[in-house]
């Protein structure tokens, strides 16, 4: 029997990455001859880059950007095959975390995410995915353009780095000290929301609040986007601002598929093809995976889910910590659950030792 380990985090508790390691350990104590491959997974929010680094035997490289409020940090960037693929996730550099107790939508910027991107580019990354969550930002991405080379130019013909205030003073564009820069190189981007860049649904009158704008600043910031939105519709002969994804951070998911022409695909699917899931399949009887919490949302899109869905029938093995509501598993998927009964805070302490002794009493019964 060959065996694919590939489980999400339990978050707050084990890492994906512990979580293979406690099920490669008692596979070997029931069966030495049993094959294995580990593929830790993340749905392109937090622990991505670490579970890709270890899926792709990746390196990570630090540089020093400037966060959303302009402050200068160290940022790591993943690289895969041999440098030709790069990850970033934006929310190193301009996440709402980053500037606690100073949130500002107006005034924060995705220059540095841009200034990430130069440095995989320079550093010779072809496949660039971003990773889009998280931000402090609602600069339609402009910023991220700025550090690129973009120029963005007032009434008075002066180039400035526009933020969510001064989106609205941006007059004319130009890209062409960018696309050099750029060329060969393929730029998309990693998004689970389907938000426009504006209206009701869009990424001020949605995600500003959380991000520290009061009811008239979420006024002003749709205001600046639905400029920017005319603004890039008159000059490039498109209207990209009701895309779905548009308005994920801020509006970089417009920045992304209008002036980088890249895609936004769904976070699991994303890393399962980077990851070349479909070829691990061909060497596999059974996969192994595994949650924190597994509910009917699991199968919608996340982790779980997107591994399910493209899993051919094989038998599927969940190990996770609860199993919520009642609803219909598909044909070839099986759960366990490891804390049952448990308060939350025993669950968590105890997830290491739970998740062994669960493998210890099941595995040898599946393989």
């Amino acid at each position: 029997m060959k065996i694919l380990i590939a489980p999400d985090s339990f978050k707050g508790s084990l890492s994906a990455l512990e979580f293979c390691e406690i099920c490669k350990k008692t596979i070997t104590l029931i069966n030495p001859q049993i094959q294995y491959q580990t593929l830790p997974l993340a749905d392109g929010g937090e622990g991505t880059l670490d579970a890709l680094i270890s899926a792709l035997k990746g390196k990570k490289i630090e540089y020093f950007v400037q966060n959303s409020l302009f402050d200068e940090i160290y940022v790591p960037i993943g690289f895969f095959e041999n440098g030709r693929s790069a990850l970033i996730e934006s929310a190193a550099s301009n996440g709402l975390p980053l500037i606690k107790g100073h949130e500002n939508p107006e005034e924060t910027s995705t220059y540095g995410v841009g200034q990430m991107i130069g440095f995989a580019v320079d550093y010779g990354a072809k496949n660039i995915t971003l990773t889009l969550g998280g931000s402090s930002t609602n600069d339609c991405g402009l910023g991220m353009l700025a550090a690129l080379g973009a120029c963005f130019y007032n009434k008075e013909g002066l180039s400035f780095v526009p933020t969510g205030k001064t989106l609205i003073d941006v007059v004319d564009f130009d890209f062409s000290m960018m696309y050099p820069r750029l060329v060969g190189a393929r730029i998309d981007a990693i998004c689970d929301v389907e938000n426009p860049l504006c209206g009701p649904n869009g990424a001020s009158k949605i995600f500003a609040p959380q991000k520290g704008a009061d009811s008239q600043m979420v006024e002003r910031l749709e205001k600046g986007c639905l400029h920017i939105s005319n603004l890039f519709k008159a000059k490039l002969g498109k209207d990209f601002s009701m895309e779905k994804g548009a308005g994920a951070a801020g509006g970089m998911g417009f920045a992304v598929i209008s002036a980088f022409k890249g895609k936004l695909k769904s976070g699991i699917d994303s890393v399962l093809d980077l990851c070349h899931f479909e070829e691990k399949l061909d060497s596999c009887d059974l996969i192994i995976t595994g949650e924190g919490s597994f509910d009917r949302q699991s199968l919608m899109g996340k982790t779980i889910g997107g591994l399910i869905k493209r899993s051919r029938g094989l038998p599927v093995k969940i190990f996770c910590g609860s199993k919520k509501d009642n609803f219909t598993l598909p044909d070839n998927v099986e759960v366990f659950e490891i804390s049952k009964g448990m308060s939350l805070d025993d669950a968590i302490k105890n997830a290491p030792a739970n998740l062994e002794k669960a493998f210890k009493e099941n595995l040898s019964k599946i393989i």
